[in-house]
C-alpha cells in the first residue's frame, strides 16, 4: 500500500501541515506512525478523508460540525446536516443585516452630528417613544439598570427635556429614555402600544460639554437665529445625548438639541 508523508499530503492538497495536524488532534484523521522515527504516513483512505474535510472547511463548516458529519453514514443524513448549516447561516445573515442597518443609522447620526456642530437649521424631530421618564434632572445610573440591559439601548436614546427662557438660558425639567422613529423600525416593538410624541419641525443644533463639568444649557444663539428668520419657538427643547469623544485632556459629550417651532 502506497503511503504519503504529511508534507506530501500538504503539497498535494495545497493546505498546511498545521491544518493536517489539527485534524489529527481533533480525531478526524488517524495516520499511521513509523515506530522508528515517529513520522506520520497517510494512505489513500486518509487522503480522501482530508479532501472531504478541506471541502467542508472551504464552506466554513466548523470542526465541531465536521465531527458530526463524519459520524453519519448516508447521503440523506449529510444532506440534513447541510440543511441545518443553511438555516444557521440564514439566521447569521439576518443578524448581520440588522447590525449593518443599526450601524448605518449610527453613521447617519455621526454625519448629522458633525454638520450640526457648525450650524443651526430647521430639521424634523421624528416621532419619539419614551420608554422611561422622570421629572428630574438627576441621572441615577443604578435606577437605569434595566435600560442598560435592554437590547434597545443606544446612547442616542438618552435625552433631557429643557425649559427654555426668552433669554435662551435653560433648565433641565426632566430626563427620559426614548426611541426615535428610525431606530424603532429596527426593533421588534409595536409602536401602537407605546406612548409617543408626534414628529415636529424644530430648530436643530449640536452642543458639547466636558463630561465632568456642569452642563450650562444656553440656546440664545438658536433663538437669535429664530428671530432673524421670523420663526416662533416653543418654550421646551429636547437634548439627545448621542456621542462622546475622548480628547487628550477631556471627554466631550455631544448632544443633539431640537427646539420645536410653533405651528405657522
Amino acid at each position: 500500500m502506497i503511503q504519503y508523508t504529511i508534507h506530501e499530503v500538504a503539497a498535494l492538497l495545497n493546505i498546511s501541515t498545521d491544518a493536517i495536524r489539527l485534524y489529527e488532534k481533533e480525531g478526524l484523521v488517524t495516520p499511521t506512525r513509523n515506530p522508528e522515527n515517529g513520522y506520520r504516513y497517510y494512505n489513500t483512505e486518509q487522503i480522501h478523508r482530508i479532501m472531504g474535510i478541506c471541502l467542508y472547511r472551504r464552506l466554513h463548516v466548523s470542526i465541531a460540525e465536521i465531527k458530526r458529519l463524519v459520524e453519519v453514514s448516508t447521503l440523506e443524513d449529510i444532506s440534513d446536516g447541510f440543511s441545518g448549516f443553511i438555516d444557521s447561516r440564514k439566521k447569521e445573515i439576518a443578524r448581520l443585516t440588522l447590525e449593518v442597518e443599526q450601524m448605518s443609522y449610527m453613521k447617519q447620526h455621526l454625519d448629522t452630528l458633525d454638520e450640526g456642530s457648525r450650524t443651526i437649521r430647521i430639521q424634523t424631530l421624528p416621532a419619539v417613544y419614551p420608554l422611561y421618564h422622570q421629572d428630574s434632572a438627576f441621572l441615577g445610573y443604578r435606577t437605569l439598570k434595566d435600560v442598560f440591559h435592554s437590547p434597545l439601548f443606544s446612547m442616542g436614546n438618552f435625552s433631557y427635556i429643557l425649559s427654555v427662557e426668552p433669554s435662551g438660558s435653560c433648565q433641565v425639567s426632566a430626563f427620559q429614555f426614548a426611541i426615535r422613529e428610525p431606530m424603532l423600525a429596527l426593533t421588534q416593538l409595536n409602536s401602537t402600544n407605546l406612548p409617543s410624541r408626534d414628529s415636529c419641525r424644530c430648530l436643530y443644533t449640536v452642543v458639547a460639554f466636558p463630561t465632568e463639568h456642569e452642563m450650562c444649557w444656553d440656546l440664545s444663539a438658536v433663538l437669535k437665529y429664530a428671530g432673524e428668520h421670523q420663526l416662533s419657538c416653543k418654550p421646551e427643547a429636547y437634548a439627545f445625548y448621542v456621542f462622546s469623544i475622548a480628547q487628550p485632556d477631556v471627554i466631550l459629550d455631544y448632544y443633539e438639541v431640537y427646539l420645536p417651532l410653533e405651528d405657522s
